[in-house]
């Protein structure tokens, strides 16, 4: 009997990192299980960039992604690379790409599910997640927070970009709806932003707020965070 020569195709598409997920109902997003996320808020939250070069203990310290894409982009192109790294750490918050209301649908679905699938691939593998939420238009968002399980921590991002009186308006209307459908067990608030546009939701969810790192750095160091 002839044998056939079977061809190997190479994953250039990133296929494993979603190795054994199930998916969401349309565009097939990877559905982050609840068991990968933290039940604890972090401690003390650090930018990736920051933390690749801090020589101190990073075991009590998640990592996040709040930052320009291009400090973060080798994560996505060689997610292996950083396993060894995460695991040092005491978890991840889910990843930050920019995804924009004024980017083409297809660019935002692009960004929301590499956020979904790397944050998928490294909870697998034992690293301690809070799922980050960050999705474009608000068609998008029905299908993507059917990815993030009910009833547990998620994290958000506002720092530098909520100053106009109408993205505070975007933002209000952006927190009902996570609430509303995920109804979390806490919201990880990461920037500068705080105060009355969270007052509204208090009764419904608990906030956990954390100052830019590069904030209480400069207090660390005695330097005034509003000099730069």
């Amino acid at each position: 009997m002839k044998k056939t020569k079977l061809k190997i195709v190479d994953d250039s598409f990133q296929a494993y990192l979603v190795d054994g997920a199930n998916f969401t109902e349309i565009e097939e997003y990877p559905i982050i299980e609840d068991w990968m996320i933290s039940e604890i808020p972090p401690e003390k939250i650090m930018p990736f960039d920051k933390a690749l070069n801090f020589k101190g203990d990073l075991s009590k310290i998640f990592i996040c992604t709040y930052a320009r894409d291009r400090s973060f982009e080798r994560v996505r192109r060689c997610p292996k690379k950083y396993l060894k790294f995460f695991k040092r750490c005491a978890g991840i918050i889910g990843f930050d790409f920019s995804v924009h209301s004024d980017m083409p649908i297809i660019k935002q679905k692009s960004q929301m599910n590499d956020n979904l699938s790397l944050s998928y691939f490294f909870g697998k593998h034992d690293i301690k997640l809070i799922p980050n939420i960050r999705y474009g238009v608000d068609e998008l968002a029905d299908e993507f927070l059917s990815a993030i399980p009910k009833h547990t921590l998620i994290a958000v991002g506002a720092h530098g970009f909520i100053k106009e009186k109408y993205k505070k308006a975007e933002w209000f209307w952006f927190l009902k709806k996570i609430i509303e459908v995920l109804e979390p067990s806490g919201i990880i608030v990461y920037g500068s932003l705080n105060g009355n546009l969270f007052k509204c939701f208090k009764k419904e969810c608990k906030f956990y707020f954390y100052e830019p790192w590069i904030n209480s750095d400069r207090k660390r160091r005695g330097v005034d965070s509003n000099v730069g």
